[in-house]
This record gives structure tokens, sequence and C-alpha cells, in this order.
């Protein structure tokens, strides 16, 4: 029987070595996703009278100690993972392949099967999703009312959200009148909230115009169109109009602030995503306004493209995080067994309904519990025409390239220069061959 050795573990292993009993199985899990997971822990422990090691750790620097973990050997035998690590963990032989498993759990056919690719690799699912999620631009309505902006607002172009946010100064004199994710602190809600949402929408959606990685050619995209308007954008915004600050995105709590900033009505539009119905009040659902009381304050509106000739009208991209097993764990039943409890349809239910998350699975959307939610209702179908991101090994070291390129422009370069930076390290991470550009 394992138990795991990760920093935050220690307290458990010097335990063990006073001579308490071990743990039948360990999980690792983000604190904001205890009221999934606890739940689950409780109804295994009594089920099959084993015991479980829970290893809670902060939300901040969650993803890195995954992997510090699992590279060490040091990883709990559960193990929840943002879905974007999902290709490159399972690559690397850290995480087991489900799909032998899975094919004997009688709920399991309820998953979506566009959800279950996104924590695939190379033909098996190495995870099972908590949710999934959608991105927009919120907004707070007392500033769009003192602006005199028409509500519902609903851009249609990126000109019609600068237009807006040049309003807001100009009328409210509020210096965050848009805030698109920039630079590295914000990690990756600066590639998904920010970057990729507009790159999805600044060049024709053919090949790899508009994306990271071409995978028809089966190369990254070290420069294109799409990429230059994308950074010309961050450019308008935080340096020739000054329309957010630079510095509220290298906050001590960025997503505290923001979500202060929008309920009291000192922020205007920021990009974002679906989590933020629960979040702007309380992440865990524990808000006791009414969906009507919300939208009153803060409201959403879908992203648009750019405007330009053959984009896309709107633009989505969607993750998630997802449950998957150690490779390595000492008894692979056990854990599943684990996996499985968590993800039981009535636990699971409770939970995404209950923090208004997007459902994974077919029956939990169709359920009336799920239907009855006014925010689920309409923005579920936002995930319609929403794609995900270029989870191929090697993502998480382009993501960090691209939030450095945005934090370039933040520092003073050019886009040509940001650029030339981009693609250089590109061909020295992956090498020429595996980096096209588009004209």
């Amino acid at each position: 029987m394992k138990i795991s050795m990760s920093l935050f573990g220690t307290a458990a292993a010097m335990a063990l070595l006073a001579g308490q009993a071990q743990a039948d199985v360990s999980i690792m899990y983000a604190d904001w996703l205890a009221d999934l997971v606890e739940p689950g822990i409780e109804a295994y422990e009594q089920a099959t009278g084993e015991t479980v090691d829970a290893i809670k750790l902060p939300g901040e620097g969650y993803v890195e100690r995954v992997a510090l973990d699992l590279a060490s050997g040091t990883a709990a035998d559960v193990i929840q993972m943002d879905s974007f690590v999902v290709s490159e963990l399972a690559s690397a032989g850290y995480t087991m392949n489900l799909n032998d498993a899975l094919a004997g759990w009688d709920q399991y056919p309820s998953y979506m099967s566009g959800l279950t690719e996104v924590v695939s690799y190379d033909g098996g699912v190495y995870a099972l999703p908590t949710d999934t999620d959608v991105r927009m631009l919120w907004y707070s309505v007392p500033v769009m009312e003192k602006a005199g902006i028409a509500l519902p607002w609903e851009p249609k172009s990126w000109d019609d959200i600068l237009d807006a946010a040049r309003q807001i100064q100009e009328k409210t004199g509020i210096e965050d009148a848009f805030l698109l994710p920039v630079g590295t602190k914000r990690g990756e809600a600066t590639t998904m909230q920010g970057f990729y949402m507009a790159l999805l929408g600044a060049d024709v959606p053919e090949a790899g115009r508009n994306r990271l990685r071409d995978w028809d050619a089966g190369k990254w995209v070290g420069d294109s169109p799409a990429i230059r308007r994308t950074l010309e954008l961050y450019k308008t915004i935080y340096i020739d109009e000054k329309l957010g600050t630079q510095a509220t995105n290298y906050a001590t709590d960025v997503d505290s602030t923001i979500r202060q900033g929008l309920r009291e009505g000192t922020m205007g539009i920021v990009a974002s995503g679906s989590w933020e119905n629960s979040c702007i009040w309380d992440c865990s659902g524990g808000s006791e306004l009414s969906q009507s009381e919300r939208d009153g304050m803060v409201n959403w509106s879908e992203w648009p493209g750019s405007g330009l000739e053959g984009t896309m009208e709107t633009t989505n991209i969607s993750g998630g995080w997802a449950i998957g097993l150690n490779e390595n764990a000492s008894d692979k039943d056990a854990a599943f067994g684990l996996l499985t409890t968590i993800f039981d349809q009535g636990n699971f239910e409770d939970w995404t309904v209950t923090n208004g998350r997007m459902a994974v699975r077919t029956d939990i959307s169709g359920g009336d519990a799920y239907q009855s939610d006014p925010f689920l209702a309409r923005a579920t179908p936002l995930a319609a025409n929403t794609t995900g991101r270029d989870t191929f090994p090697g993502y998480q070291i382009v993501s960090a390239l691209v939030q450095q390129m945005t934090a370039d422009i933040l520092e003073g370069l050019s886009v040509d220069e940001a650029v030339e930076e981009y693609h250089a390290a590109l061909v020295d991470e992956f090498g020429e061959d595996n980096v096209i550009t588009y004209e």
C-alpha cells in the first residue's frame, strides 16, 4: 500500500512512522474541489471499510505540484489534474489508461464523447472530467448604465468592445475599463481567457490560421496574421490607449481583485469564464443572491470575432479539470473504486448544479435540476461551437511562451519583435521542422 510523500503529505507520512494505520488508497486534489471529492471519500470509506489518505493542496501552484510529485514517484494514487496536462502526463507514462476499467462501469456511457476526447491521449482515456467551461465577457451592469451603454450589451466585433471600454473610461473614469488577461502571472488564464479567445476570431478558421498548432501539418504555429492581430489588440488595450491597467494583472491575488471590482462596480469589462457566475460571489456556491439579482449587478456577453471578413462571429474555447489514476498506484482496483464513487451520479450531480458547473454527462445535463438553472440553460449552448486547447505534448511550453509574448508587449516590445522572439523560442524548443509560418 502506498502513501503520498509529497511536500503536503509529510504529516501523513509522519503519522505512519508513529505507528498509525496506513491508508488503503490516497488522493490529491485542490482545495476548491473539496465539495466534490470529500463526500465521495466519505461514501467510499463507508461502503468499503477502507481508509483514504486525502491530500488537499492549495490551488495556487497545484498543476506544478502534480507534475513534481508524479515525476518523483511520490504522487497519490488518485490525482486531480488540469485537462491541458493530461496528454503530457500520459505520454510520460505517469498516469493510467482507463479504457478497460471504464468499459465495465455502467455510468461511463453518459459522458459526452467530445469532452472525454479532451482527457484522452493516443486513443486512451486517462481521466474523467469534473466539468467543462465556456468563456465570455463579464461586465458590471451599473458601470455600463453609468457609461450610457445599451443593455443587454452584445458586441459584434473587437471594435465594439474597444468602443465600450473607451466610453466607460470617458463617462466613469474607471481605469480598468477592459481587462484582457495578460502576462506571466496570470498563467493559463492569459493563454485561454485572453490570447486564445482573441486568436480564434482573428483570422479565418482554416487549418492552423487561427490556432497555436496546425494539427493537419503536425506543427506549432510560430507566426501568423492571427497571432499578430491578437498582439495588436493587447497593445491597443494596455499600451496605446491604456483601457486596462497592467498592475491589476499582477496583483497579489488577481482573481479576488477582479471579482471584487466587478461586484463593486470599479471595473468595466473582464474576459473570463463560466465559473465566474459562482466565483464572483462565492466559488463554493454559497451565495444567497438569486440569479436575477446577480444578473442585475454583473452580466455577460459572448466573445465576438474580430469583425474581419471570413472570421467567426463568436469564439469559444473550453477546458476543465479532471481526475485520473497514478500508473504506479499500488492497488489500482481500490483507486478506480474511489474514482467512480466520487463520480457517482448522485454526488456528481449535486456538486455540478450547486456550483453552477457545466455538465460533462448527459444524465446530468438532461436532469430537471440542471435544466431549471437559468445560468446553465443560457450558457450551455455556447459549448455547441467551442473548441479545445492544443493538448499535445509540449503545450505547456507553448502556453508559457504565449504568456511571455504578451508580457513582452507590456514591456514595450513591438509586435514584430515579440513574434520574432516567440518564433525563435519555438524553433529552439521543437526544431525548425516542427514550426510553421502563415503569411
